[in-house]
């Protein structure tokens, strides 16, 4: 679309995230600007809203985001942010064309100027996934007492999953540099 493609061509942000939304249309973040914009199958794009908390620098801002399983009727968005402090999964409704006020759902992952990692999904299981970059110290990826560098699976309030390898942790997966997408096939 016209107003993405010109932001992207004077460097004023970076599309980061991108999400569908069951009528078709998509949400997309810019990681530097933190905006939230709103495209329509046609290219029409609306800015509905932007993530305050962000705290854009280097590889970090406003990065992933998903939309619930349930949208049709609970209208949430879900949001991987840097913060000032840490990365953080935010939530927030979508009302139409206007985003309402971000709630955290899990916060305390690593953040730093790179590998903040930032994906968000939902998985075919209807949990949230998370990916988390290691923030240049690869030891964080390895420490049990760190979110940084996991794939972390949690329920839509922030809880640890049911299942997960740890039942008392978000923690799935460990070991992960900055993954930068999440995806299942037919065999979850």
């Amino acid at each position: 679309p016209p107003e993405v493609t010109a932001t992207i061509a004077t460097g004023l942000s970076v599309p980061w995230g991108l999400a569908f939304l069951p009528d078709g249309d998509a949400v997309v973040t810019e990681r530097d600007s933190r905006r939230v914009l709103r495209v329509s199958p046609g290219g029409d794009v609306t800015p509905v809203g932007s993530i305050d908390e962000a705290a854009p620098q280097g590889e970090a801002g406003l990065l992933g985001v998903a939309a619930s399983p349930d949208f049709e009727d609970d209208q949430r968005l879900f949001f991987y942010v840097t913060s000032e402090q840490d990365n953080r999964i935010l939530s927030a409704s979508l009302d139409g064309d206007e985003l309402g006020d971000t709630d955290v759902v899990l916060d305390g992952i690593p953040q730093g100027f790179i590998h903040d990692g930032g994906r968000l999904a939902f998985g075919p299981d209807g949990y949230l996934y998370a990916s988390t970059g290691e923030v240049g110290d690869p030891e964080l990826a390895q420490d049990p007492d760190s979110l940084g560098g996991k794939i972390l699976r949690i329920t839509p309030d922030g809880r640890p999953a049911p299942g997960n390898p740890d039942g008392d942790s978000p923690v799935w997966s460990t070991g992960h540099l900055n993954v930068q997408g999440l995806a299942w096939d037919e065999s979850e």
